[in-house]
């Protein structure tokens, strides 16, 4: 299975702590600026960044091949943020640092313990299932008729698992 990591990174440091911790033998990564292989990949990870770097808000139009693809798609913070935007989905302001207690149903795991850092969050979610939350923010949804997936959390601290069922479904 090849996995294509899209990075929402500006700052090549942060990649170390938002792209590095999902890159193996069966990857490649590329930034959203200078995006290609989607061909060459089975699913798609689009990452998480920074909490002050929000330069890929103002580059959503690099993201429209989202409304066109059928190959699996896991955003993470930014990403899931991206997710969500590029199908009329509102950013809200919606911060939320440090570990949160997360209940649903996502990827069969009905409550967990997430670490969440993020001051954006998603609203007018029409497009999408809401498949879990904490006390003060979305944190799962999946695209009604797509195999997209978005989680606000971000897996690479503690819930690997995450990475791993998106890999396996």
């Amino acid at each position: 299975m090849n996995l294509l990591i899209i990075s929402t990174c500006s700052n090549k440091l942060s990649e170390r702590e938002f792209v590095l911790p999902f890159e193996n033998k069966h990857t490649r990564t590329n930034h959203y600026s200078n995006l290609r292989d989607i061909d060459w990949a089975d699913k798609i990870l689009i990452t998480g960044t920074a909490i002050a770097d929000n330069d890929y808000l103002t580059n959503l139009d690099k993201f429209e091949w989202l409304s066109d693809i059928s190959k699996p798609v896991l955003g993470i913070c930014s990403g899931a943020q991206i997710v969500a935007l590029v199908f009329g989905a509102k950013l809200i302001k919606n911060v939320e640092i440090g570990m949160v207690e997360v209940e649903g149903n996502l990827f069969d795991k009905k409550s967990f313990q997430a670490y969440a850092l993020h001051q954006n969050g998603i609203s007018n979610l029409n497009e999408f299932e809401l498949l879990a939350k904490s006390n003060d923010s979305i944190h799962a949804i999946k695209h009604k008729l797509k195999n997209i997936y978005g989680v606000i959390f971000h897996p690479e601290v503690r819930n690997k698992w995450v990475l791993e069922k998106f890999i396996e479904a």
